[in-house]
């Protein structure tokens, strides 16, 4: 289930245009960011919940999986999570955190996506699960993402 920050009738307009979208997630990153450095979480919240979902609809307007696309994503579900973890919303940092995982794995399993750069990525997400993990005392939950994420880096040619 998709966490939703955009009403239908924002959704339906940037959906419109894929020029003024990318815009406007870079304008709503760079507001999230500024009050998430501020501490000012629920400010932070609504702006990178925004881009977030952002990037998954213009993640889905790609005809294919598209690096630029999949970093706006990953960067966008990152700062999420992290605010959320300031929020002190654990379950919802998690489930941010698993969605843009297996976002950079189901396209790396694709034949669309098997060609992409995505080792880095791929290896950042890890990292950011193995905290929140570690940070919930919950790290023996992960073994099984983390055996098939290294399998899938051993395969990837990147």
């Amino acid at each position: 289930m998709a966490m939703r920050f955009l009403c239908e009738s924002h959704r339906q307009q940037l959906l419109r245009s894929q020029a003024v979208a990318e815009m406007r997630w870079g304008e709503w990153m760079e507001a999230g960011r500024e009050a998430f450095s501020n501490k000012e979480w629920l400010v932070a919240l609504k702006y990178l919940g925004s881009s977030y979902e952002l990037s998954e609809l213009l993640l889905k307007l790609a005809w294919t999986p598209l690096l630029p696309c999949l970093d706006r994503l990953m960067v966008s579900g990152h700062f999420l999570a992290e605010c959320l973890r300031h929020c002190g919303e654990t379950q919802l940092q998690r489930h941010c955190l698993l969605e843009v995982h297996h976002r950079l794995l189901t396209t790396i399993r694709s034949p669309q996506g098997a060609e992409l750069p995505l080792r880095a990525n791929i290896e950042i997400s890890l990292q950011m699960l193995s905290r929140h993990y570690s940070d919930t005392g919950e790290a023996d939950l992960l073994v099984a993402c983390e055996q098939e994420t290294r399998r899938l880096l051993r395969r990837s040619v990147h």
